[in-house]
């Protein structure tokens, strides 16, 4: 054999025992890469905007805001929507009302898990509403007496409001 085929022969033999290193699935700080994220057809994706924690799902906009509620409109799918509040938020069955699908006391996922949310669907338009409201009550005062707590909420202990003194 010619010395120049045994090279060949003996780097093609030393390259099959020593399998090339397998592509690193880190970088040089050991971060892994991040996955790339792809939505199903159909699917909402998450917008970075949050109402209350909750994140606002692509193709909605907020339409109104108040202190404890959240309106948002846009023109996405009742099916994907409703698919999306389950996604971040800890719903149980929702209340059917007409065209709206409401989920009473439910907690956003990631978020004060003592805080409670109605969250509420209206398929009656062309556009889809999405109400997020805060219906977290408020706290209790220690060492308030029962008719105490009701009259501080404007209503006599048999629950009717308490007549104003002012005449009308």
């Amino acid at each position: 054999m010619a010395p120049r085929s045994l090279w060949i022969l003996l780097f093609a033999i030393g390259c099959s025992r020593h399998p090339a290193p397998a592509p690193s699935t880190s970088n040089d700080a050991g971060i892994p890469p991040k996955a790339v994220d792809r939505l199903l057809p159909g699917e909402l994706g998450q917008s970075k905007l949050l109402v209350f924690g909750f994140p606002v799902p692509q193709g909605m906009n907020v339409e109104r805001r108040y202190a404890d509620s959240v309106h948002l409109v846009g023109t996405v799918s009742p099916t994907a929507l409703t698919t999306y509040v389950r996604a971040h938020a800890a719903t149980g069955p929702a209340e059917l009302i007409g065209s709206r699908k409401i989920y009473r006391k439910v907690r956003i996922r990631g978020v004060d898990p003592s805080r409670l949310y109605d969250i509420e669907i209206d398929d009656s338009g062309a556009a889809r509403w999405l109400i997020v409201s805060d219906v977290t009550p408020p706290p209790m005062e220690p060492g308030l007496s029962v008719e105490e707590r009701w009259k501080r909420a404007g209503y006599n202990p048999d629950g009717t409001p308490i007549a104003s003194a002012e005449p009308r």
